[in-house]
């Protein structure tokens, strides 16, 4: 019985999977009794190991957003508006939790890893299913006809999703999906052709969807991101000319579609004007509810009754600020804000320790380099995206997000506190590499074959809880 806990405990982001389709496809009366598992699963965890919560890093941080939240709901005037997106952010936790303690506790994260590329295929689809696209791809609009199933899925109507917030999970996905293709190209020839079989093609299709929604901030955040995964893997040298290469191209890829793309539609008609006007009156908000915010998700309700537009329709429902850390003011306040930014730098912080620790050991061609390299990449796209647009905490595609620090936080432990994932690696090294020059053969012990041992290889030390 206490192993089949453990199991459960181990999988738990598996069940949290489960939880997310009634709450991202039931009305919000429904999901209640769904989020009710996920104090059971803590509970679970404190009759096994002592505690409620596998210890990370970001327990300070997400305390206070929790807080932040508390503190927000003195001022939120409508529950059926806040209520579905305090659930997505409080799902969004559990999801950060499950996701690093399967990594703290021995368990692959590549499982993980392929849940965030399936999930990005799937939004993707619906995506293509429910944007209105615009010349030069209208023609997509019709594509909707060759998919009999297309009904049946949520979004499915034409001009629900809006192809922003689709650029926004694309530009997350895509380096990920990139970082996952070349260090597949270190594997064996069968693994190496089933791997480039699967993912060049999500690659192509998202990519094209990214271009197709003519979001130049999604563009720009996903170029950068992809830019930053290869830096991971080229030489230093051409790092320089890469970086160069890929600007001018992305640069006049944005130039080309700003020219094609009729501004006059819901999907970007805010335009960068529409956008300042936008953030003057959201730093007003913040001014005027600078400790508690608007309320989550209130900002769409205020706007027009408290901070009136003038150079944007009254028809567009504006969702959020179109800027992620002044949307997370709005939403929680300074309080939420700090915790928001919090986050970020501790990732940020967490990516370079595991970096700094895979390349001090001479570890580049360890399979968690390329995750490392793939998260970074996709956190730094959604950073960047997320000074032009938003994906609002607790939205649904949000979830994402969490994955991503989660996997963060895990691959973090996995590198730098437990010692089994290099060994592993480097008796694999040893063994794929008896052939090679015996200078170049790494032995189990973290010797080198002449003998001496590399005064960069600290012993693996623990993480204080």
């Amino acid at each position: 019985m206490h192993k089949l806990a453990q199991s459960l405990l181990q999988w738990e982001w598996v069940l949290l999977l489960l939880l997310l389709f009634p709450v991202a496809l039931l009305p919000w009366g429904y999901t209640t009794a769904f989020l009710a598992v996920v104090p059971l699963l803590w509970l679970l965890r404190k009759a096994i190991t002592g505690r409620f919560l596998t210890p990370t890093p970001y327990d300070l941080a997400v305390l206070a957003l929790v807080l932040a939240i508390g503190l927000s709901l003195t001022v939120t005037f409508d529950w059926a508006t806040s209520g579905p997106k305090i659930a997505g952010i409080l799902l969004g936790i559990a999801f950060l939790y499950a996701t690093a303690g399967s990594g703290r506790h021995g368990g692959s994260l590549w499982p993980i890893v392929g849940v965030v590329l399936l999930a990005g295929v799937l939004m993707a689809i619906v995506g293509f299913i429910g944007s209105q696209w615009l010349p030069p791809f209208a023609f997509l609009n019709g594509a909707r006809a060759w998919l009999p199933f297309a009904g049946g899925i949520p979004g499915a109507v034409g001009g629900v999703v809006n192809p922003n917030e689709l650029a926004g999970v694309l530009s997350w996905v895509l380096p990920l999906a990139l970082a996952c293709v070349l260090t597949g190209m270190q594997r064996p020839a069968r693994t190496r052709l089933v791997i480039l079989a699967t993912l060049l093609p999500v690659m192509a299709f998202v990519g094209f969807l990214l271009v197709a929604t003519s979001s130049r901030g999604g563009m720009l955040a996903a170029g950068l991101g992809l830019l930053l995964v290869i830096a991971f893997f080229v030489q230093s040298r051409w790092r320089l000319v890469l970086g160069i290469g890929v600007l001018v191209g992305l640069g006049a890829l944005v130039a080309y579609t700003a020219s094609r793309v009729d501004q006059n539609i819901v999907g970007d008609a805010v335009g960068m004007s529409g956008r300042l006007e936008i953030w003057s009156r959201a730093l007003l908000a913040i001014g005027d509810f600078p400790l508690t915010g608007v309320g989550v998700n209130g900002f769409r309700r205020v706007i027009d009754v408290l901070y009136p537009l003038y150079s944007i329709p009254a028809d567009i429902d504006l969702g959020h600020a179109h800027n992620q850390m002044l949307q997370a003011a709005l939403d929680l306040g300074l309080p939420g804000l700090t915790a928001y930014l919090a986050i970020w730098a501790i990732s940020a912080r967490l990516l370079w320790s595991s970096y700094r620790h895979l390349r001090q050991r001479h570890a580049a061609n360890h399979p968690y380099y390329g995750l490392v390299a793939g998260l970074a990449g996709s956190l730094l796209a959604g950073w960047v995206f997320g000074i032009f647009d938003a994906i609002a905490l607790g939205a649904r595609p949000g979830f994402i997000w969490w994955l991503l620090l989660g996997l963060t936080a895990g691959v973090h432990y996995a590198v730098v506190y437990s010692g089994e994932s290099l060994r592993r690696h480097r008796r694999r090294a040893a063994a794929a590499q008896s052939v090679a020059p015996a200078n170049l053969a790494v032995l189990p012990d973290g010797r080198d074959s002449r003998g001496s041992r590399p005064q960069s290889l600290p012993a693996p030390s623990q993480p204080t809880d």
